[in-house]
């Protein structure tokens, strides 16, 4: 849908990190938000990084739709606080109840929170990360460039000094035996222990059509700004 088209019948527009590409897509082969009246719009992965370049990229996607969608829905959590001030403008916003994007992947902040009690010392990678390598290890190329093999594995070391275990979230989308092969990667430079954990797509399912219950999602009315103490 172009920024100019009328609003037709409650169009919804999701604006989402394309990390979750291949579990949205999938959702929408199950015929979710396949009504004709849904959008998805991926922002580039790894925008969490910038926080302040994260802010300006989707207030910048809510102005350009405010005026042609009824409803604005965001696949983002707080998201290193790269989503706090953003604002509705004249579009209802919706907004996922969770402090980044893992829980969206697991189904439902309870079961993040829960699986996050047993063991909080856990690093998630998720089937866009692995592939896209945005993962620890593809950081560190990332890295080598400008500061040498030395000091981006100590910048990677001391980003994941805390984590005792890496773990892979299987969303049952994606053909698992390459993305295993580079998690563990990860986990064997990383000195880190490996898991894998079953992930969930009711989340994703409930980001395109709903209901957006007050549990899972908070719901901006038209000039309501973020703040972080109402995600939970």
């Amino acid at each position: 849908m172009s920024a100019g088209e009328p609003d037709q019948e409650g169009r919804r527009i999701i604006i989402a990190c394309r990390v979750m590409e291949p579990e949205l897509a999938h959702v929408v082969s199950e015929g979710k938000g396949a009504d004709g009246r849904t959008d998805i719009l991926y922002l580039e992965q790894a925008l969490h990084r910038t926080p302040d370049k994260l802010f300006m990229r989707v207030q910048e996607k809510i102005d350009q739709f405010a005026q042609t969608a009824s409803r604005i829905v965001l696949g983002y959590g707080l998201c290193a606080k790269g989503v706090v001030g953003i604002t509705a403008r004249t579009s209802e916003l919706l907004i996922p109840r969770c402090h980044d994007c893992i829980a969206l992947f697991l189904g439902s902040p309870n079961r993040y929170l829960e699986i996050f009690r047993k063991r909080p010392g856990t690093y998630y990678l998720t089937p866009g990360w692995v592939a896209e390598k945005k993962d620890p290890l593809g950081i560190m190329e990332e890295q080598v460039s400008k500061f040498g093999r030395e000091t981006a594995q100590w910048v990677i070391d001391e980003e994941l000094k805390h984590y005792t275990h890496i773990a892979l979230i299987d969303t049952g989308v994606e053909e698992m035996a390459p993305l295993r092969a580079r998690a563990m990667e990860n986990a064997a430079v990383l000195k880190k222990q490996y898991e894998e954990i079953p992930g969930s797509l009711d989340y994703f399912r409930e980001l395109l059509s709903g209901p957006y219950g007050e549990g899972k999602f908070l719901r901006l009315r038209p000039g309501e700004r973020f703040t972080p103490e109402m995600v939970f």
